[in-house]
């Protein structure tokens, strides 16, 4: 680890000020729990690292007319700790719940979890899942765009369209209609703490008075680099009676797109083909189970 300035600013203000001035070569840290580990490995070499974990005015939950924002600096354990996440989004609610071990949770932010945009970020899976917007915020002023074109930049880490002078403040999605609408997320890891995802699937359903699905959005981390979506499964659901005979009816269509997207990793597309659908039957019958449809015996 080479040695490097550090400051740690009280406000937001004073942080774009600082990441402005010094983006040639800047890291921004919050809980720590990626880029300490980057600059042991000497994987980043930053000149001035910046401390966000003064800048409380970044840590919060809030629900404003119907849409939920969180803050950047809100950890995953608060998040798995708030009462209305638990009980309104399931599918971020068991996503940070999750994350790593509770040392980690207590210290890792879902801001750090999405800009980092890792492949197998738990966060970043179930977020994707909620259509959620972010808000990035420099100098030159605020933008905030879906979450699905944050990733498809080309940024200053070529992960997301991240400048190095910006930093991303807030994450906010519509408040799930429980009546209507269910959300899931089941993690599939090598043991149960302390394991990065082998796969994390998260589903989105609404349906109508009938049980009908007007509504399905479907996303899997850790099959690509980023969440990846199955538009055609969503589109086998949306008009029909939501039923887990229906659901199953997209497995084969999703084991054919996992094994086209990673054909050209042999050593993993065979096990991820197969896992994939066994992560989304428990997604499954926890959205039938959520919304008073089905109880599935598993």
């Amino acid at each position: 680890m080479r040695p490097f300035d550090f400051y740690a600013p009280a406000t937001v203000v004073e942080a774009l000020e600082l990441m402005h001035q010094h983006k040639e070569n800047v890291a921004v840290i919050a809980g720590g729990t990626d880029l300490v580990l980057e600059l042991n490995e000497r994987k980043a070499n930053p000149a001035v690292v910046i401390d966000l974990k003064k800048l409380k005015e970044l840590d919060y939950i809030r629900v404003e007319e119907g849409v939920v924002r969180i803050g950047a600096l809100t950890t995953h354990a608060a998040i798995a700790a708030d009462r209305q996440i638990e009980k309104y989004v399931r599918v971020l609610h068991e996503a940070c719940r999750q994350v790593g071990s509770p040392q980690i949770r207590n210290l890792g932010t879902i801001g750090g979890n999405l800009a980092q945009s890792s492949v197998a970020g738990d966060g970043l899976a179930a977020c994707v899942t909620l259509d959620a917007d972010v808000t990035l915020r420099s100098v030159r002023g605020e933008r905030r765009m879906k979450l699905d074109e944050f990733l498809a930049g080309e940024g200053a880490t070529r992960r997301n369209i991240l400048a190095a002078d910006e930093l991303l403040t807030e994450v906010s999605f519509a408040l799930p209609d429980i009546r209507h609408t269910a959300t899931a997320f089941y993690k599939l890891a090598k043991r149960k703490s302390l394991a990065i995802s082998v796969i994390g699937g998260g589903m989105v359903a609404t349906v109508d008075d009938n049980g009908i699905c007007t509504y399905a959005r479907m996303r899997a981390g850790a099959l690509g680099r980023y969440p990846m979506p199955f538009p055609t499964c969503e589109a086998h659901l949306v008009g029909k009676k939501l039923t887990y005979a229906t659901m199953l009816e997209t497995l084969p269509i999703m084991h054919d797109q996992v094994l086209e997207a990673n054909k050209s990793r042999p050593w993993s597309v065979f096990y991820k083909k197969e896992s994939v659908q066994g992560v989304f039957k428990k997604v499954f019958a926890d959205v039938l189970h959520q919304l008073g449809l089905e109880e599935v015996q598993e």
